[in-house]
């Protein structure tokens, strides 16, 4: 059961999903994506992170800034905000939904930069791709090292009518990031309304 107020596993059950999280993108695609492809994007993006943390040359508040940019850009903050928030999304206020969003991408860049800066040593390697239907690929990774035990976490990617890849979802030893995170805001909507969800996360921002 969520406690309130919302604290910063209400986006994240932990630093472990920090670098999972940073590859969710938006959905609303229709064109076919290939297994290599799914891969490649995957990779590259998990290079460019662990880039930025391992670089010495970067203080910490570098850091930060670095893992922000790189927040805002993959990722489609809007698409994975209305997901989080599911059937919620279409009972709310124009006002209402305006206000979530802006809440909800300064609170979700500042939560995972903060957590990727817990990062001790962790690696990743892919373990495989395959195509799931028309529309999306899903990628096998395992996330080692930092002196925990291997996790296994898998990339759902979907390429977009513009022909940019996004991921979609991220299941973590086979849990969805997307469906947790739905079920948390959705306790505190029914208990406080979509407002009581709004005040919660203004106090965050």
């Amino acid at each position: 059961m969520l406690h309130e107020p919302l604290d910063r596993r209400t986006l994240l059950s932990g630093a472990q999903l920090a670098l999972a999280a940073l590859l969710l993108g938006g959905c609303g695609a229709q064109a076919a994506v290939s297994a290599e492809a799914a891969q490649q994007m995957i990779e590259s993006v998990g290079v460019e992170v662990l880039a930025v943390l391992r670089d010495p040359a970067l203080d910490n508040q570098q850091k930060f800034d670095r893992l922000v940019a790189l927040l805002d850009g993959p990722i489609d903050l809007q698409i994975i905000a209305r997901l989080i928030l599911g059937r919620h999304w279409r009972s709310a206020s124009e006002a209402q939904q305006a206000e979530y969003l802006a809440l909800f991408r300064a609170f979700a860049l500042d939560n995972l930069a903060s957590r990727l800066h817990v990062y001790d040593g962790q690696d990743f390697e892919i373990v495989g791709a395959q195509v799931v239907n028309e529309r999306d690929a899903v990628v096998a990774t395992r996330v080692t090292g930092g002196g925990r035990p291997p996790l296994k976490v898998d990339w759902r990617v979907r390429e977009r009518d513009d022909g940019d890849l996004v991921a979609i979802d991220v299941i973590v030893e086979g849990i969805s990031l997307i469906v947790t995170q739905r079920s948390e805001f959705s306790a505190v909507i029914e208990r406080r309304g979509m407002d009581g969800l709004l005040a919660e996360l203004r106090q965050r921002v």
